[in-house]
C-alpha cells in the first residue's frame, strides 16, 4: 500500500475535525474527574469523538490544578473518588470555574447525594452505566443552559425589549428575572419558574415562549392540580374512540396540541404520584400514547413548569419524584413577590387602571396621595392578581377618575386616620397577618445581601476587583449580585 501524501493526510484530518462540529482551537474543554482509569479512557474517547477537548483527573488535587490552569466549559464529577466524596469538591470547583456547569456521575444511584449536589449548585446527575447517547445529550443540554451565567449575547439583548413589554416591571429587583427569561428564550432546555401565587409565572412562561425559537408554535397551558387525576390523564394524553363509555370520538391531548411549541405545566408540585410517573415517561421517551390506544405518538415539545412550592423541598418530603425533578430542573427563574417590588405597585396599578377604564368606557386620572401611601403599606398576599382585582373593584365603585384609599380598601372605616389605617391594612387577612408584617426568610436574606453589597461597594469606592476581595467572592459573583440588586458601581466612586 502506498504511503499517504502529506496533502491528503492534512485534508482528511481537516475534514475529520470539521465532522466533529468544531475546529481544534474552538473545542470546548471538559474536565473529567473520576478515579476509575478505564472509565476515564472510555469517556475521553466518546467526548473527543464529538469534538470536545478533555482534561482527565483522578482526584481533587489534579482536578483543582486543571480548573486553575484551563478555561473549562463543563465538568463531569464522580460522586465517589476513592476515599474522597465528590460533593466536597463542588464548592471549590464552582469558585475556580464559576461558568462551568457540573454534572455528577455515579454508579451507586445515590439520589439523596444528588439532591445535596443540587443544593451545592450542580447542573445535573447521571447514573452509570449511561444509555446510548445520554452522556453527550446531557452535556449539550447543560452547556446550553450555562449561558444563564455568562454575559448577554446579541440575540439576548434584542429580545429583552419584547420581554419587558410582555412582563412589565420598573423595579430594579426584576432585572435578573428579565435576564434569565431572555437567555432561557435562546435555548430549548426545560425551565422551572418559582414564585408565590399571583406573581405572574404564566406571563413569564408566555414571554419566554413568544421570544424564543418556538414562537411560531402553540403555547398550551395546563394546571396540574386543578382537575381530578383521571381527567388530567385524558387532557394531557388524549384518548381514542371507545376508550371509555363517553369516548365517542378520538380526542387529541395537550402534549400533541403543543407539538413544536411549548407546554406550560402550572403548579406541577400538585400533580398526583400517578400523574408524575406518566409525565416522567413522556419526557423520557418523547412520545405519548392516548388512553385506550396502542400506538405511541412522537412529540417535540418544550416543557416549562411552575410551582409556588419549592420543588426541592417537595422532593425531600417525598411528595415529588426525584427523577422527574432531575428531568425538568435545568433552568430556573424566580419571580419575586409584589411586596418586594415597591416601584411596581404604583406602576402596575396605573397600567391595570388604564386598561379597565378603556374596557368600561370610563377614564382614569390617577391615585390620591393617601391611596398611593396605602398601596405601598399593604403587604399584597395575593400579589399582582390581588392588585389587579382591587384596582378593578375601585374603578367600578368610583366610576373612574381619581382613585382614593377608600375605593381601593373599602374594608377601612370612613374617617379613620393614621396610624389606625396602617393597622387595619396589616390585619385585613386575619389568618396570616403576622406573616405579612414580618419579612420572609427570602426577603430578609435579600435585604441583608443588598445592604452588605452597598457597604462593600462603598468601601471599595466602586472598584469591582477590590469589592470581590473584600467580600471573598469572585468578580463574576459580585457582578451577578450587582445586576440582581440593580446597583451602579459608578455611584460609589
Amino acid at each position: 500500500m502506498s504511503a499517504e501524501s502529506p496533502k491528503n493526510s492534512f485534508k482528511q484530518s481537516k475534514q475529520s475535525i470539521r465532522r466533529n462540529g468544531v475546529m481544534e482551537n474552538q473545542k470546548k474543554r471538559i474536565l473529567l474527574v473520576d478515579d476509575d482509569e478505564q472509565l476515564r479512557d472510555i469517556l475521553t474517547i466518546q467526548l473527543e469523538s464529538h469534538g470536545f477537548a478533555i482534561d482527565a483527573a483522578a482526584d481533587s488535587t489534579q482536578a483543582f490544578e486543571v480548573a486553575r490552569r484551563e478555561n473549562v466549559a463543563a465538568i463531569f464529577l464522580d460522586l465517589r473518588l476513592g476515599p474522597e466524596c465528590g460533593l466536597n469538591l463542588v464548592p471549590r470547583l464552582r469558585e475556580l470555574c464559576p461558568n462551568a456547569p457540573i454534572l455528577m456521575i455515579t454508579a451507586h444511584g445515590d439520589l439523596d447525594s444528588a439532591l445535596e449536589g443540587f443544593k451545592l449548585g450542580i447542573a445535573g446527575y447521571l447514573k452509570k452505566p449511561f444509555k446510548k447517547g445520554q452522556l453527550i445529550s446531557e452535556l449539550n443540554k447543560v452547556l446550553q443552559a450555562s449561558t444563564v451565567f455568562t454575559p448577554r449575547k446579541s440575540g439576548v439583548r434584542s429580545s429583552m425589549g419584547k420581554i419587558v413589554e410582555k412582563v412589565p416591571s420598573v423595579d430594579p429587583i426584576f432585572a435578573e428575572v428579565y435576564e434569565r427569561i431572555a437567555v432561557a428564550a435562546e435555548v430549548n432546555s426545560p425551565v422551572v419558574i418559582h414564585g408565590e401565587s399571583g406573581t405572574g409565572k404564566e406571563l413569564a412562561a408566555r414571554a419566554l415562549h413568544e421570544c424564543g425559537s418556538r414562537k411560531s408554535g402553540p403555547f398550551v397551558a395546563f394546571n396540574c392540580g386543578a382537575i381530578p387525576d383521571s381527567l388530567a390523564e385524558t387532557e394531557l394524553f388524549g384518548y381514542v374512540r371507545g376508550a371509555f363509555t363517553d369516548a365517542r370520538d378520538n380526542k387529541q391531548g395537550l402534549f400533541v396540541r403543543a407539538d413544536r411549541g411549548t407546554l406550560f405545566l402550572d403548579e406541577i408540585a400538585e400533580a398526583s404520584p400517578s400523574l408524575q410517573t406518566k409525565l416522567l415517561r413522556v419526557l423520557q421517551e418523547r412520545e405519548v400514547t392516548p388512553v385506550g390506544g396502542t400506538q405511541p405518538i412522537r412529540i417535540d415539545v418544550r416543557i416549562i413548569s411552575a410551582s409556588h412550592q419549592p420543588l426541592l423541598k417537595c422532593v425531600e418530603e417525598g411528595r415529588f419524584r426525584q427523577d422527574l425533578f432531575f428531568r425538568i430542573h435545568v433552568l430556573t427563574i424566580t419571580i419575586p413577590p409584589l411586596r418586594l417590588r415597591r416601584f411596581d405597585i404604583r406602576h402596575l396599578g396605573r397600567i391595570f387602571a388604564h386598561k379597565i377604564a378603556k374596557t368600561n368606557g370610563t377614564h382614569f386620572e390617577g391615585f390620591t396621595q393617601g391611596a398611593e401611601e396605602q398601596l405601598l403599606a399593604y403587604p399584597w398576599p395575593g400579589n399582582i392578581r390581588e392588585l389587579q382585582n382591587r384596582i378593578e373593584q375601585a374603578m367600578v365603585i368610583s366610576g373612574g377618575g381619581i382613585l382614593n384609599a377608600q375605593s381601593l380598601f373599602p374594608e377601612i372605616p370612613e374617617g379613620l386616620q393614621e396610624p389606625e389605617i396602617s393597622k387595619t391594612l396589616i390585619n385585613l387577612d386575619e389568618q396570616s397577618s403576622l406573616q405579612k408584617v414580618l419579612p420572609s426568610f427570602f426577603e430578609a436574606k435579600s435585604n441583608f445581601e443588598r445592604s452588605y453589597l452597598e457597604q462593600v461597594l462603598a468601601a471599595a469606592k466602586g472598584n469591582i476587583a477590590r469589592a470581590a476581595r473584600l467580600a471573598s467572592k469572585s468578580r463574576t459573583e459580585v457582578y451577578s449580585l450587582i445586576r440582581k440588586h440593580g446597583l451602579n458601581p459608578d455611584s460609589y466612586e
